[in-house]
């Protein structure tokens, strides 16, 4: 128990440190800071390094909390729970909050998260593993629990972060395109490409290859660089299959959902009426930031087009739409694509399209006529073209077209959730 006590002191130091430092604060933590009133478990996912302790710290920073990071390999063994709270009890004495980080290490950690629940303890976790915490949590608490999700800095933030001017707005729009959101990154602590690269190796090694017990983890690695080279683009499991292989495609679509548990890639589906029809259709692939593309891809060379279209995609995420849910890409019933259609419940939002411009003829005629038949088979409220830096208002049916370049679309709220 003496050591048991001894660790938890040591992280009371670390968590007292944390506080000391400055942070950039971040979008989530007014949401998360009134929902500090409730008594359900208050869950931060995300990636790893994205910032959830941070976020945490943020908002129990005026608060009485004991912090526990599950990350230390003193508290991954058989230690048993009342043993844990009895020595928080010991060093921190009477609290608020219980703030337990990566608590996805613990083990049978949904079981002590329930018992401390039910003793009406007030709870912040984090993890970063999104299907882990989502589903053992729906079974365990069955609904009693408030999800944040937490991603890389948005533009706002990242412009916070890194002191940026008006002057300097279309170089620091360059570099969030290039080499995304990552706090460690855009904070200028770290190299961006081997940084990058070092923590893709590590998530794919912790987070999916270690954890399922993968033995093919050479395809494993093979399939995630084919998805993460191929960003924005359609794939289907087969033509994958054909790629790699290696690979069978039930193995191909189960290796996709673990890379999506580990916030690496997001796939989307078309919309269709049947979701049957959704299920069979080819999906497009996404990584959860461009700075990973940019890490990842082979070449290394900049590819404007599909770094702005991701770019669009993990905004939309960040505001709230959830992939093959509330969002999805549109195929006109004449083949013309849509990159994104915005919904919300039964009703159509939004069809959004995604280029670097619209000064080629051929591009303009591409991309406005796939609008508008999008428009008069779905009737959105709003129909909207993102692009790298032109601004226009293109009259003609109803709606009109709005043409707005992605920096000021990335600050602007719309459909905020």
């Amino acid at each position: 128990m003496q050591s048991l006590n001894t660790t938890v002191e040591a992280q009371r130091r670390e968590r007292d440190r944390a506080l000391r430092r400055s942070s950039v604060p971040r979008e989530l933590a007014a949401p998360l800071s009134k929902a500090l009133a409730s008594t359900l478990v208050k869950v931060i996912t995300g990636p790893r390094r994205a910032g959830k302790s941070t976020l945490a710290f943020q908002v129990l920073a005026d608060r009485r909390f004991a912090y526990l990071n599950f990350e230390d390999d003193a508290l991954r063994g058989e230690t048993d729970g009342d043993e844990l709270v009895e020595a928080i009890e010991a060093v921190y004495g009477e609290t608020e909050f219980f703030f337990f980080d990566e608590i996805q290490n613990y083990p049978r950690w949904e079981s002590f998260i329930n018992k401390l629940h039910r003793r009406g303890c007030n709870l912040v976790i984090t993890g970063s593993n999104s299907r882990l915490l989502s589903r053992e949590l729906a079974s365990a608490l069955t609904g009693r629990h408030l999800p944040f999700e937490l991603l890389p800095f948005s533009f706002p933030e990242f412009l916070l972060a890194a002191g940026s001017r008006e002057a300097d707005a279309a170089a620091s729009f360059q570099r969030y395109l290039l080499w995304g959101g990552f706090p460690e990154v855009v904070l200028g602590g770290a190299e961006p490409s081997g940084y990058l690269r070092t923590l893709f190796d590590s998530v794919v090694l912790r987070d999916i290859v270690t954890r399922h017990r993968i033995r093919a983890s050479t395809a494993m690695h093979d399939l995630l660089n084919l998805l993460i080279n191929n960003a924005a683009s359609r794939f289907s499991a087969r033509s994958l299959e054909r790629s790699l292989g290696a690979l069978s495609t039930a193995t191909i679509q189960k290796f996709i959902g673990y890379c999506r548990e580990a916030y690496l890639v997001q796939d989307l589906q078309p919309y269709f009426f049947k979701p049957k029809i959704r299920l069979k259709a080819d999906r497009k692939i996404y990584a959860l930031d461009n700075g990973l593309i940019s890490a990842v891809s082979q070449p290394v060379t900049a590819n404007t087009s599909r770094l702005l279209e991701n770019l669009v995609f993990v905004e939309l995420v960040r505001r709230g739409f959830k992939p093959n849910r509330d969002l999805f890409y549109y195929q006109t019933r004449s083949g013309a694509e849509v990159d994104f259609l915005l919904r919300r419940g039964s009703e159509n939002l939004e069809l959004l399209q995604v280029t670097q411009n619209l000064s080629a003829l051929k591009t303009r005629e591409r991309e406005i006529r796939a609008l508008r038949l999008g428009a008069e088979e779905l009737k959105p409220r709003r129909l909207t073209v993102v692009t790298l830096d032109s601004t226009e208002r293109i009259r003609g049916a109803d709606p009109d077209i709005n043409v707005v370049p992605c920096r000021n679309w990335l600050t602007v709220r719309a459909w905020n959730r």
